[in-house]
C-alpha cells in the first residue's frame, strides 16, 4: 500500500513539472524592412518552420503590421524563421529559432528583404521606392520621383496614375467613372476647398508623398464614391530623422510664345508671354518629445485654351432656328498660397498629440471670348461676348490627432477631428455684342453676379484597432472599430442684375430677382464600423466589414419661399468582404464587395444658375436623392523577377442613378426637363443641363497595369483600362438607352543614367466613347522631363515639357431633339517649366503612421 503510495506521489510530483514545461510557449518578435529603401513592410507574411523537414508549424504565423513589426507565439522548441511577400525574394533566418523556460521571448531585430527586381547587382541608381506598391485593398504609387509632375500642381500628378484622369474642368475620373471620393492626408477634400479642382490647383505638385487608389474600400472608409476612393498623401513630416531637415522648390514655365494666338495674347496683360511660377518651403524640427512642421506655399498657374463648336437650334419640328459657327479663346489665371504649422508631442511611449492649423487662399479669375458667325441668315446675328469673373477664397482648417496605445501589441486608439470655415467671394461680368444695330438693341444684354460662399464643417473620427490572441484557432486576427461624423453648414447667395435696351434705345438696368438665390443648407452623416480580419489558413485570408450610417439634409431657398424646403433622411447598411488566396510567394489572388453610395452634394442640389460662355448654363435639382453601387472586383498579381503584372476585373450596378442630361431653355422645355426651376424668358435660348434620378447604370472592365524594371537604369510602367458601360434609357429622354465601350492607357519611361541625370517620358490616350446624349471623341497627349542632381545629390534641376506634340485636349458631339452640336477644345502648349530643389540637412519625407489617416485594410495577407 505504501509503495502504491509511493508511485502516486511520483507521478503527481513529475507530472506538475513537467505539464507547465509542455503547456508553457514562447515569443518571436522583429521588424520586416524593405532591404533597399529601408521603409516598413506591411503584411508581409511570416512563419515557423520544422528544422527536420521545413513543414510550417501548424497555427504559427502572422502579418506584419503597418511599421512591419510582427510577434509570433509557439511551444518550447527549435524552429526555422520564414518571411514572404509579394515581389520579394523570400527570407530564412540565418540561425535557428530556440524557445524554452530559460530563453522564452526572442527578438530577431530587423529583417531585411528584398524585392525580386534588385536581383542582388551592383546597379548605379541609389536605392529608392517602386513607383506602383500593390497592397492588398490599395495601390500605391510613389510620385516623389515623378519629374514629370515637377513645377505643376496635384492635378498634374493626378494626370500620372494608371486609370485617373482629369478633364479641363478639374473633373476627376477613375476606371472612366466620375463617381470617386477625393481625400487629402485622408480628409475629405471639401473641408480645404470651395470645390476640388480649386483645391487640386492650390496643392503644389512638390508637395505631394504618394497617391492611394482605393477601387473596394473596406467597411472602414465613408462609402462616398461610386468608383473608389482616391487619397492624396502631402509630405507634413520627416521620417524621424533628428534636428532640422526640409526643402525648398521654386519652378518658373511658360507655354512657348509662338504658340499663343493672338486672340489669347490680346486678353494677358503680358501679351504672349503667359508665366507660371510655382514655389514652397517644408520644414521639420524633430527631438524625441516633439515635432514641429511647417509649410507654405504660393504660386500663379495659368491655362489656356482655344475652341470651336457648330450649334445649331432645332424647333419642335426639328427645323433649324439658328446656326452658329463659334470660336472661344479662354485664359484662366489662378493665383494661390498656403500657410500651415502644427506639432506632435510625445507624451510617453504610448501617448502622442498631434495639433496643426493651415491657411489656404486663392484668387481664380475666368475670362473667355466667344466670336459667333451667324450661319444660318449669313452673319445678320452675329455677336461677340465676353466672360469675366473672379472668385477669392480663404479657408482655415484646424486639426486634432490623438494616439493612445496599450501595452497589448499593435492595439490603439485614435481621435481625429478637422474644423474648417470657408469664405469665397465672386464676381462675374457677361456681355454680349451684335454686329448688327437693329439686333444689337433687340439682343444685348450684360448679366453682372455678386456671389458669396460662406461654408463651414466638422470631421469627427474615433478608431480602436484591436489585435486578438487567436480567432478560429489561428493568430494574427484583428478587430477595428469605430465612429466617423461629418457635419457641414453651407450658404450661398447669388445676386443678378441685367443691362439691355428699353424699346427707347436706352440701356436699363435691373435687378433679376426671379434667378437669383440664397440657398442655405445643412448635411449630417454618423456612422458607425466594425471590420474583422486575419489568416483561415496559410493561404486564404478574410476580412468582413459592416457599417450603418445616418444621413440627414435640409435646404431651403430663401429668395423663393414659395419654394418646398428639402428636408430628407436616410438610414443604411453598407456590407464589405474582402477575401485573399496565395497562390505561391510570388501570386497571389483577391475578391472583394462592397455596397457604395452616391450622395448628393450641395452643387448638386442648389438651384443657382451658372451663366457660362457660349449661352450655357447649369444648376441643381433639389428633388435628388442619393445613388447605390454594389461592387465586385476580382485581383491577379504575379512578381517574377523584375516584371510585376497586376490585372483586375470589376462590375458595379448602380441603381437610382444620377443622369445628366441637357436641353435647350424655354417654357416648354423648362417644364419638362426643369419644372422645379422657376423659368426665365431671359435666358431662352441657352442651353442648359441638370440631373435627375432617372436610370440604371452596369458597368464593367478590366484593368491591366505592367511594371517592367528593363535594365538596371531603365524601368516602365503600362497601363490599360477597358470598360463598357450601359445606360436604361428612360421615359424622360424618350427611351433613349446607351451603352459604349471605353478604353484608356497610360505609359512611364523612367531613365536613371550616369553622373546622376534621370529623364522621364509619359503619355496618356483615350478612346472614343459615347452616354446618352453625347459622343466623346478620342485624345492622347506626351509629357517629357529631364532632371540633374547637383551639389552631392543636395539640390536637383528639372527641365519639363507639357504636351510635346500639342495634342492635348477634348471634343464632343451631342445630338437631342432640340439642338446639335459639336466642339473642339485644345489647351495652349507645350508648356515649358524650369525648376530648382534644395534638400536642408536630410530633406523631407512623409512619416510613416502606425495609424493610417483614412485608415487601412491591413487585415488581409498574402
Amino acid at each position: 500500500m505504501s509503495r502504491r503510495v509511493l508511485r502516486l506521489c511520483v507521478l503527481l510530483v513529475l507530472s506538475l513539472c513537467v505539464q507547465p514545461v509542455m503547456a508553457q510557449k514562447g515569443k518571436v518578435s522583429g521588424r520586416v524592412i524593405d532591404k533597399k529603401s529601408g521603409a516598413a513592410v506591411e503584411y508581409a507574411s511570416v512563419v515557423l518552420l520544422n528544422p527536420q523537414d521545413s513543414s510550417m508549424v501548424k497555427g504559427v504565423g502572422a502579418a506584419t503590421a503597418a511599421n512591419g513589426s510582427f510577434t509570433l507565439t509557439a511551444p518550447y522548441g527549435t524552429y526555422l524563421l520564414r518571411v514572404t511577400f509579394m515581389g520579394y525574394t523570400p527570407y530564412f533566418h540565418q540561425e535557428k529559432i530556440v524557445l524554452s523556460q530559460h530563453h522564452n521571448n526572442v527578438h530577431v531585430g530587423k529583417v531585411s528583404i528584398s524585392p525580386t527586381s534588385a536581383a542582388l547587382e551592383a546597379v548605379v541608381v541609389t536605392a529608392e521606392r517602386s513607383m506602383m506598391e500593390y497592397q492588398l485593398d490599395k495601390r500605391v504609387v510613389n510620385v516623389d520621383k515623378n519629374i514629370v509632375a515637377s513645377g505643376g500642381t496635384a492635378s498634374d500628378v493626378l494626370e500620372q496614375v494608371p486609370s485617373v484622369a482629369i478633364d479641363n474642368d478639374g473633373n476627376v475620373t477613375l476606371r472612366g467613372s466620375g463617381n470617386v471620393k477625393v481625400l487629402v492626408n485622408g480628409r475629405p477634400s471639401e473641408l480645404l476647398a470651395s470645390d476640388l479642382a480649386t483645391l487640386l490647383e492650390q496643392i503644389p505638385a512638390t508637395t505631394v508623398e504618394n497617391i492611394e487608389v482605393i477601387t473596394n474600400p473596406s467597411a472602414k472608409y465613408d462609402p462616398e464614391g461610386m468608383s473608389g476612393i482616391i487619397n492624396i498623401k502631402l509630405k507634413d513630416r520627416t521620417a524621424g530623422a533628428m534636428g532640422l531637415n526640409g526643402v525648398v522648390n521654386v519652378n518658373v514655365g511658360a507655354p512657348l510664345p509662338f504658340m499663343v494666338p493672338d486672340s489669347l495674347a490680346a486678353m494677358n496683360s503680358t501679351g504672349r508671354f503667359i508665366p507660371t511660377a510655382m514655389g514652397n518651403i517644408s520644414l521639420n524640427y524633430t527631438t524625441e518629445k516633439y515635432n514641429l512642421f511647417f509649410n507654405a506655399d504660393a504660386g500663379l498657374r495659368q491655362r489656356g485654351n482655344k475652341g470651336t463648336s457648330d450649334i445649331e437650334y432645332l424647333d419642335n419640328n426639328h427645323n433649324p432656328i439658328s446656326h452658329y459657327d463659334i470660336e472661344q479663346y479662354g485664359l484662366n489665371p489662378n493665383r494661390m498660397g498656403s500657410v500651415k504649422f502644427g506639432g506632435e508631442y510625445f507624451f510617453n511611449e504610448k501617448n502622442s498629440l498631434l495639433l496643426s492649423y493651415q491657411l489656404r487662399g486663392g484668387i481664380r479669375e475666368r475670362n473667355n471670348n466667344t466670336f459667333a458667325h451667324d450661319v444660318l441668315f449669313n452673319d445678320s446675328m452675329q455677336y461677340n461676348q465676353t466672360t469675366q469673373s473672379e472668385n477669392k477664397n480663404i479657408n482655415h482648417s484646424f486639426n486634432l490627432l490623438y494616439t493612445k496605445k496599450f501595452d497589448r501589441k499593435d492595439e490603439e486608439l485614435t481621435f481625429d477631428a478637422t474644423f474648417s470655415t470657408r469664405h469665397v467671394n465672386g464676381e462675374g461680368t457677361q456681355e454680349q455684342l451684335y454686329a448688327n444695330t437693329i439686333a444689337n438693341y433687340d439682343n444685348y444684354y450684360m448679366r453682372l453676379s455678386e456671389t458669396e460662399n460662406r461654408h463651414q464643417a466638422l470631421n469627427i473620427k474615433a478608431n480602436w484597432l484591436r489585435p486578438l490572441d487567436v480567432f478560429f484557432g489561428r493568430e494574427g486576427w484583428r478587430l477595428e472599430t469605430g465612429y466617423e461624423g461629418r457635419m457641414d453648414w453651407p450658404d450661398q447667395r447669388a445676386d443678378y442684375t441685367r443691362v439691355t435696351y428699353l424699346p427707347s434705345n436706352d440701356l436699363d438696368t435691373a435687378y433679376d430677382a426671379l434667378s437669383s438665390t440664397h440657398f442655405n443648407y445643412s448635411q449630417q452623416v454618423h456612422a458607425i464600423y466594425a471590420t474583422l480580419g486575419g489568416n483561415l489558413n496559410d493561404k486564404f485570408s478574410l476580412q468582413a466589414g459592416l457599417r450603418g450610417e445616418y444621413s440627414a439634409i435640409y435646404g431651403e431657398d430663401i429668395n423663393h419661399p414659395t419654394t418646398d424646403p428639402i428636408d430628407k433622411s436616410y438610414w443604411q447598411i453598407y456590407p464589405t468582404l474582402h477575401l485573399s488566396y496565395k497562390i505561391t510567394d510570388m501570386q497571389s489572388m483577391q475578391l472583394s464587395y462592397s455596397r457604395r453610395v452616391r450622395r448628393p452634394h450641395f452643387w448638386d442640389l442648389n438651384p443657382y444658375l451658372d451663366i457660362r460662355e457660349g449661352n450655357q448654363m447649369s444648376f441643381g435639382n433639389p428633388n435628388l436623392d442619393p445613388e447605390y453601387t454594389n461592387a465586385i472586383e476580382l485581383s491577379y498579381n504575379l512578381g517574377i523577377k523584375k516584371i510585376n503584372i497586376f490585372t483586375s476585373l470589376y462590375y458595379r450596378q448602380t441603381n437610382n442613378m444620377i443622369t445628366h442630361y441637357g436641353f435647350i431653355w424655354c417654357q416648354d422645355s423648362v417644364a419638362r426637363y426643369a419644372w422645379w426651376e422657376p423659368y426665365n424668358s431671359e435666358y431662352d435660348g441657352y442651353r442648359a443641363s441638370t440631373g435627375l434620378n432617372l436610370s440604371t447604370g452596369y458597368n464593367y472592365g478590366m484593368e491591366f497595369i505592367f511594371d517592367w524594371q528593363i535594365a538596371k537604369w531603365w524601368k516602365i510602367n503600362i497601363s490599360l483600362n477597358l470598360y463598357k458601360s450601359h445606360i436604361a434609357g428612360t421615359d424622360l429622354l424618350y427611351n433613349q438607352s446607351s451603352e459604349s465601350l471605353q478604353a484608356s492607357g497610360k505609359f512611364s519611361s523612367f531613365m536613371n543614367l550616369q553622373n546622376d541625370w534621370t529623364i522621364q517620358f509619359s503619355g496618356q490616350y483615350w478612346a472614343p466613347w459615347s452616354d446618352l446624349q453625347t459622343r466623346m471623341d478620342p485624345g492622347y497627349w506626351v509629357d517629357l522631363a529631364v532632371k540633374k542632381d547637383v551639389f552631392s545629390k543636395r539640390g536637383s534641376i528639372n527641365l519639363r515639357v507639357s504636351d510635346v506634340f500639342c495634342t492635348g485636349g477634348w471634343g464632343h458631339t451631342t445630338e437631342s431633339d432640340t439642338f446639335n452640336r459639336i466642339v473642339s477644345v485644345r489647351r495652349l502648349s507645350p508648356t515649358v517649366t524650369l525648376g530648382f530643389s534644395w534638400k536642408i540637412n536630410n530633406g523631407l519625407k512623409q512619416k510613416p503612421q502606425q495609424q493610417e489617416d483614412e485608415g487601412g485594410d491591413d487585415s488581409i495577407v498574402y
